[in-house]
Parts: C-alpha cells; structure tokens; sequence
C-alpha cells in the first residue's frame, strides 16, 4: 500500500464534510461555536502538553537545551499557543540554581526568546486565555523540570467575528460537522498512532529504555517518525549496552586496584567519596559526610601544611599535571593509614579549575616495605662496614668500586683510592700471585667462575695476612661479566693455629708413642680402644688381648668408689692422681692414674704411672723422718730423764743422812710428775704421728702446728736454731691432722739441714700466720738459709729432684710435702726467696707460703 500524506489525508475528509455540513446547516448559535473554539484550544494545549511531558525529558537528563528548544519553537507555531516556558532544575544544579529558565512567547505573530525581566513578556502572560503547568520527574521521582504553557484568546476573536459576518446558523452547522469530522480524523490518523507510540514508549525498562519497537503506520509522516524513533531506541540501547560495558570495565579496573574514587566541586567545596574510598580507613557509606572537610580532617597534622602546598601549587598550573602526594589518613581506629592521593582537575570555558577527580590508594604495605628494606639496607651495610672480613667489589674493567671500613682500615687505603684506577688493587698482593689472581677476573669475564681461594693481602705499612676468598659473580642479561662480589675471611690466626695444632698433633703422638707412663684411650664403658707401647709393657699382654679388656678389670677393689670413678670423670670432666693397686699377672701394682673426658664426650684419656717404687720410697721417707723423730725424742727425754734420776738420788741422800723431810718429798713428786706428764705428750704426739688415721675432719691448722713443733723443739734447740714464732691467727679446715704434721715436718727439716751449714748466730726460722679473709689463712715458713738457686727453685717440689747427696735424701720430702698441701688438703704452696733484716742485720732465706681455705 501506497503511503499517503498526512496533508492529503486529513483535507480529504475534511472537506467532504465541510460540503456536507454547510448543505445542511447555515447556522451555528454564538455559543456553541465560541465553546467549539476553547475545546479546540484546550485540545492542543493537552496535545502539545503531552508531546512535550514525553519528549522533555531525555533532553533535560542529557542537558540538551538547544534542542529542546527548537521543540518548543516547533509548537509554537501553533496558532493558539502564546508562550511555553521549561523551568530547568537539572541545569540549574550546575550553576547552583534552583533552576534555569528558558521558553518561546509570540509578539505580534513572531515568536522570541522568553525573558522573564522583560516587563512587556510579564504583561502578555497576564493576558492569557488558558494556562497549563505539568511537572516532569525523572526515574527515580525527582522532579527535573516544570512546563509552563499558555494560550491567546486572538484565534477566537477572529473566529467570532468571522462567524458574526457569515450566518450565525452556518458557521454553527458548519461548525459542528467540522469538528466531528476532525475529531474523528485526529482520533484514527492522528490520536491513535499516537497514542500507540506512547504506549509503546512508556513499556520501558528499568533505565526507562522501550522494551519494543514502535510499529509501521499507514501514513508517512507517521511512519518515518516511527522509523525514526526506531532509530533513536536502538540508538540509546546501543549507546546503553556500551555504556554498561564501559562501566563494567571501569567498576573491575577500580575492584581490581583497591583504589577509593573521590570527586571535589572547588566552587561549592562538595565532594563525592566512594564506598571503597571510605573503606580504605574502614568507615561505612554512611559515617563520612559528602563535604571536603571530612577529608581534611582526616589528614594527619604533620601532612596537612604539606597537602595544601601541593593543592596550591598545583591548581596555578593544572593543565598538563596529574596532582600527586602520598599523605597519612586518620583511620576509623584512630591509627594513621599512608595514603596515596591523585587527581585531575576539570577546567571551565575559562581555564578555570571547577572540580578535581581522583583516587585513593592504600600504600601502608608499600610503605612498610620501603621502610623495612631501608631498615635492612642500613643493617646490611652496617654489617659489611663494620664485618671482620673484607668485603669488596669489582667491575668487569678491574676497578675495585666497593671496599667496606674494615679492608680500608688494613689496608690503609680510602676506596677513592682504590677505586681510582683498574687493577690498583694488585700493589696488595705478592709478586708471585698477581697473575694468577687477576686470571680470576679475566676467567669470569668468560662466565667461568673460581669460587674460593687463599691467598695473602700485604696493607700499606707492610703487614700481611692471609684470607680464604669467597667469590660470587653477577652478569648482565647478555651473560657477560657485570660485577664480582668477593669476601675474604682472615685465617693468619687460623693457619698459625693450625700449624700450632699440627705441631702439637705431632707432640702428642710422640708423646703417646714414646712416653715411659703408660696412655691409653678408653671407651664410655671403660674398654680399652688404643694405647701404647709402654701401657702395653706394663699389662704384660698382647695387643689383642688387651683391646678385650676393661679398666675395672685390672683393679684389686670392685668396691663402689672405682666403679663411680668413671661417672666421676663424665660429672667433672676428669679425675687426677687416683691411687689404686692393679692386679698384673698376679702381681700387685701400685699406679697413680688420671682420667679426662675427650672433647667428644664419647672417650676417655687415662695417663697411668707405676708408681710402687715410688711408694717404697716414700715409706723409706717416712721411716727417714721417724728415725729422725726418734732422735728428737731421746733429746727431748734426755733432760727429763736427767731431772728426775737427780731428784730420786737427792731425796735418796737426805733420806740416807736423815734429812728427809715432807716438804722436800712432796716438792720433788711434784717435778718428777710435771716431768713425766711432758714425756708423756711427746709418746702422745709421737703415737698420733706414727699411726695410720686416713679420715679427714676438723683440725686447727694452729694446733697442728703446735704439734709439730712440740715433736721438733728439742732438735732445733740442739741444732741452735732460733725459731721465732708469730702464730696468732688461726682457721678450722677439712684436713688430716698426721698428713699435715708430715708436711711441716718436712718443710721444717728443710730449713733445718739448710741452717745447720750457717753460722750458730744466724741461724733462724720464722714461722708466721695471717688471716687473708674470714675463709683463707696464710701459713709462712722463712728461714735465713741463703735461698735456694733461682735456677732450680721451680723444680724442688717434683719427685726425686734433690740438691743433697743421695745419703741424705730421696727428693722425695718437699714433693710430699707438694702432693699433701695441694691434693689433700686443695691449698696453696708457692716457694720463693725473700731478702729481710732482723737485729740489724740483712739475711736472705727460702720462704714456704702455704695459703688453706675454709670450704665447709
């Protein structure tokens, strides 16, 4: 079907019934025809109310004023409309108006911009016919517009008077066959289609989009705006859908990136903060108010000086700047965030900046990280500045770039110094290693590596030392040589100590293997692991045999003190000088044995001696000092003797001449008990020494020295030896009391046999106590002997060493007295010579210092 012209169309009709009509009536009453006129115009003011309450809107939303504008200025051609005005509140929120108002008016047939200042455009809208107000709301029911129309009352003048010219009766037959016939075509050709495209514009989606397409009509003015509007519908659901996906894209992108979305209107200091935004300091959509101030108030104080800075200097020249500052936020916790700050501003017409737009980003990881490697890095090189090793760096061109304090110090070069030219570094090194060291960098610039090496470094004043290098190289992304990192470690310490362990390796073996004690090495469970050469001859076994056995298995006693001698050994590390007998095919062995725990703690190394002629020895020693204790009795019982035979044969001779008397019998009792009681003591004292009492209690160490004395008076009074005595101070200790009278014996004999070589008038013996503290004593035994040789005095206290002849002693005294002081009794005894004046006269002597210790 042909398309007609809506023109065509609509006159057709209208004029069969215009024909029509004035054929049956020529006339039309006044009233009815004025009422016929106002509902015309009332018509077109809804008609044209509608057209634009439906087309308005997405023109307000997109800011389009000059296009809604040539709508208006379209329907005001109508000849019944005086003015349409749009009140603009969606506009007006730009310029921070309530509203912006634009519009048509007629004056005088033409149709002018509407100026609501203009006092001749107020008086015309006074003289309106009709007037129409319809208000325009957005999806979401807030109001963005209000449409003002009025109409002119000048078409029905005119029509009136017309009508008052012609016959009243025509032009209200006419009139009325007229209506209906336009009624009827605006209802079919007109109303309906359009009413078919509202009804299809307002089924629309949620974005207010239709969700059909507008059908095709018979007319073709309809049609191409059907066709049009098509157009337009696919259009905005196009530009929708990539809208969408832009804003998908841009919602994943932010997701994505953790990044908070503000925006800040600088004319009206509002400001827009995103839901991320906000979480960034963990408040909630609602707790922060749409206000820049809530910004600024969360700036840290220290930061706020420095953000306004930024924001001024910013601002004077926004164009070609993103603004950029990383600043301390105040979180809903009270603790600060680092913050990442940026934006763009947006400019006016004018270059003005109006709004600025930008992100936020959370950089308190980043910033944590940044401190934590600078915290690293300082400590990285603290350490390598302040290492015992040196530590340096070289380039593929030889130059030695890093040198850390510690090589600078040794060397007694600065790194500028160093650094200053290739290979500077080969002055530190021996001539006969230069080559091959600088081989090593020659070797890496190839990507072939030596990783470690030694040699020796000579600094600037001429020490050396030698270092174990360690190297580590690092190439470019082609493979080639970019650095080498080396770390020498200095072991001149080491290699001495080595040397010195090699040596003593050496020493020890020799030791082991020649040595005349016996050595051997003994497992946990005391089994024999290794020995040598003279323990083998002592045991009198084959290797093979011994390696069998075990220590417990030469011991005479099981008892539970040698079976604890190893837990001992395990508890303290060692035991010393641990007497025992041995039992060697069938023989008794007296040994003297010491045992340590080998630093692995999993063997044993015991040193034994053979020393039964030893205990003969020291037997003969002592019978040596009993003889001479007997020999010190019979002077000490000579006099008492002496006393009483002369008492008795004087009582005798009186009795005899008969001049007895009580009295003298009673006086001469008297001494001859006092006298008997004296010989007693010294069989006590002497009895006490003889005898074999091994327990260690509470002794006096001043009680056992009057004991001594009393046992040696008589023979140093023979001797003429004048012992002086200042023995005032005193200590209780653990001791055995015959065990320490054998030791000053043997000390005061020493100085006996000495003196008896000096003149009778210098002959003397101090003996001297004092107390160190409340727990130590010192005990000092000085004779004016002349000193014992200076040569010879560190060796009077081992066994068998004398400087008498071999009918005088074993050299055997002084080392008991050594064994008694220092393992029984765990004192202190030092030996040395000591020059002093006594009556005015200068001596020099041998002085003993015996120092006990109180470890109750």
């Amino acid at each position: 079907m042909k398309n007609r012209t809506l023109l065509l169309s609509f006159l057709t009709p209208l004029l069969l019934c215009v024909v029509t009509i004035m054929s049956f009536y020529t006339m039309y009453n006044y009233s009815q025809t004025k009422e016929r006129i106002i509902s015309n115009i009332n018509l077109d003011l809804e008609s044209i109310n509608n057209q634009l309450k439906d087309t308005l809107p997405y023109f307000i939303n997109s800011y389009s004023i000059n296009e809604y504008e040539k709508i208006l200025e379209n329907q005001m051609k109508d000849k019944n409309i005086l003015a349409i005005i749009i009140k603009d509140y969606n506009y007006g929120k730009i310029f921070s108006k309530e509203f912006i108002e634009t519009g048509k008016i007629k004056i005088e047939d033409k149709i002018v911009e509407f100026d609501s200042t203009n006092l001749k455009h107020q008086e015309l809208l006074t003289k309106y016919f009709s007037f129409k107000s319809q208000t325009i709301e957005n999806t979401s029911h807030i109001k963005i517009a209000e449409i003002l129309i009025y109409s002119s009352n000048e078409f029905l003048k005119n029509e009136l008077n017309t009508i008052i010219k012609k016959s009243l009766l025509e032009i209200f037959i006419s009139s009325i066959f007229i209506i209906l016939i336009i009624f009827f075509i605006i209802k079919v050709f007109i109303l309906k289609p359009i009413y078919t495209i509202a009804n299809a514009i307002l089924n629309n989606d949620k974005d207010g989009i239709p969700k059909d397409m507008i059908p095709k009509f018979s007319t073709k003015e309809l049609n191409e705006l059907s066709l049009k509007m098509n157009e337009m519908i696919t259009t905005i659901k196009t530009s929708k859908s990539k809208i969408d996906e832009i804003n998908n894209r841009f919602e994943l992108v932010i997701d994505s990136i953790n990044e908070g979305i503000w925006d800040w209107n600088l004319i009206t200091n509002e400001a827009y903060f995103s839901s991320k935004w906000k979480k960034l300091l963990g408040y909630e959509d609602n707790e922060i108010g749409n206000n820049a101030k809530y910004f600024f108030d969360l700036v840290h104080p220290d930061d706020k000086s420095k953000v306004e800075e930024n924001l001024r200097n910013y601002l004077k020249n926004p164009e070609n700047n993103i603004y950029s500052l990383e600043i301390r936020m105040k979180n809903k916790y009270g603790k600060y965030t680092w913050i990442l700050t940026r934006g763009k501003v947006i400019l006016d017409k004018n270059n003005k900046p109006i709004r600025i737009l930008g992100t936020h980003s959370d950089i308190s990881l980043r910033k944590e990280l940044e401190k934590q490697i600078i915290k690293e890095r300082d400590f990285i090189s603290t350490i390598i500045d302040n290492s015992n090793a040196v530590i340096v760096v070289i380039n593929s061109e030889g130059v030695m770039f890093k040198v850390n304090k510690y090589a600078q110090k040794f060397l007694g070069y600065t790194e500028e110094e160093i650094s200053s030219e290739p290979y500077f570094w080969s002055r530190f090194l021996n001539e006969n290693v230069k080559d091959k060291v600088i081989n090593i960098i020659d070797e890496a610039k190839k990507g072939n590596m030596i990783k470690h090496f030694r040699n020796s470094w000579i600094s600037r004043n001429g020490e050396e030392k030698v270092f174990e290098w360690s190297n580590m190289l690092v190439q470019k992304e082609d493979g080639s040589m970019d650095y080498l990192t080396t770390i020498g470690i200095d072991i001149t310490e080491k290699e001495l100590i080595e040397k010195q362990i090699f040596e003593q390796k050496q020493e020890f073996e020799l030791i082991f293997n020649y040595s005349k004690d016996g050595i051997a090495i003994l497992d946990l469970d005391s089994k024999f692991i290794k020995f040598n050469e003279a323990f083998l001859n002592m045991t009198e076994l084959s290797e093979e045999d011994l390696l069998t056995k075990k220590l417990i298995d030469f011991m005479m006693t099981k008892n539970e003190k040698n079976k604890k001698l190893l837990e001992e050994v395990i508890t303290k590390g060692y035991v010393s000088n641990y007497e025992e007998t041995f039992i060697i095919n069938n023989k008794r062995v007296s040994v003297n044995l010491s045992l340590s725990l080998l630093p692995d703690k999993e063997r044993f190394l015991m040193v034994i001696k053979d020393v039964s002629s030893l205990k003969i020895m020291q037997e003969q020693a002592k019978l040596a000092s009993l003889g001479e204790m007997i020999g010190n009795i019979a002077h000490q019982w000579r006099q008492p003797l002496s006393f009483i035979s002369t008492s008795a044969s004087a009582l005798r001779v009186k009795s005899e001449y008969g001049m007895l008397n009580k009295e003298d019998i009673e006086e001469s009792s008297i001494a001859i008990v006092k006298q008997t009681e004296y010989l007693s003591n010294t069989i006590d004292n002497f009895r006490d020494f003889i005898k074999e009492d091994k327990s260690y209690k509470e002794i006096s160490v001043k009680e056992v020295l009057d004991n001594t004395l009393n046992l040696v008076y008589a023979s140093l009074h023979n001797n003429f030896i004048n012992l002086k005595l200042e023995v005032n101070d005193d200590l209780l200790i653990l001791g055995n009391k015959n065990e320490l009278t054998e030791a000053f014996l043997n000390i005061i004999s020493n100085s006996k046999d000495v003196l008896k070589e000096k003149n009778e008038e210098d002959r003397f013996l101090f003996i001297k106590s004092i107390k160190l503290d409340e727990n130590k004593l010192e005990l000092q035994f000085l004779d004016s002997g002349g000193g014992i040789d200076e040569s010879i005095i560190s060796k009077v206290l081992e066994p068998y060493f004398t400087t008498k002849h071999k009918s005088q002693g074993t050299g055997l005294g002084l080392a008991i007295v050594d064994k008694i002081i220092r393992e029984r009794h765990k004192g202190i005894i030092n030996i040395h010579n000591e020059k002093f004046t006594y009556n005015q006269k200068q001596y020099i002597g041998a002085c003993f210092s015996i120092i006990f210790e109180n470890k109750f």
